[in-house]
């Protein structure tokens, strides 16, 4: 019975990080969609690193598929609903009519780099909330959780 509490203390727990998670993202995109956007903004190299990397650089659906680790009837979805809000584009392959090419519009790139900011502002304030030490066992704990999670995810695949 304990086993079963922790667990479903541990699910409520990662279920209320989900909804507040789901607050950083712009009121007009979800966090799926903002994920897309980023993702198609650093070409699927890490948002963390600086880069000089062009925003406006396409990449074919099958390639944002693949860095995301999504299907692709799901990622065009997503980017058909991001082309209808005006932050992405489909640009036909004039060598290869086969191959469309996605990319930010500048409405993205903005919304991207509003968003970002926000999110980091809003981030900053909780993390100086919890203080650094809390903020650094924070870190190693979840850490350790996203280890243990997806080798268990690994193991159930097997």
């Amino acid at each position: 019975m304990q086993e079963h509490n922790r667990a479903m203390r541990m699910f409520k727990a990662m279920d209320r990080m989900r909804k507040a998670w789901g607050s950083l993202a712009p009121s007009q995109i979800s966090k799926s969609q903002m994920g897309t956007l980023l993702t198609l903004r650093h070409g699927g190299t890490d948002p963390m690193k600086e880069t000089d990397r062009d925003p406006f650089e396409p990449m074919t659906l099958s390639e944002l598929a693949a860095v995301m680790g999504q299907s692709m009837p799901a990622v065009s979805q997503r980017i058909s609903k991001l082309e209808q809000m005006g932050y992405v584009q489909r640009i036909p392959d004039e060598k290869d009519k086969r191959t469309t090419w996605i990319r930010l519009t500048e409405s993205g790139v903005d919304l991207m780099e509003r968003a970002c900011q926000g999110m980091v502002k809003r981030l900053d304030t909780i993390m100086n909330q919890l203080g650094e030490e809390d903020t650094e066992t924070m870190f190693r704990v979840l850490d350790k959780l996203a280890e243990i999670m997806e080798q268990s995810v690994d193991q159930d695949t097997k």
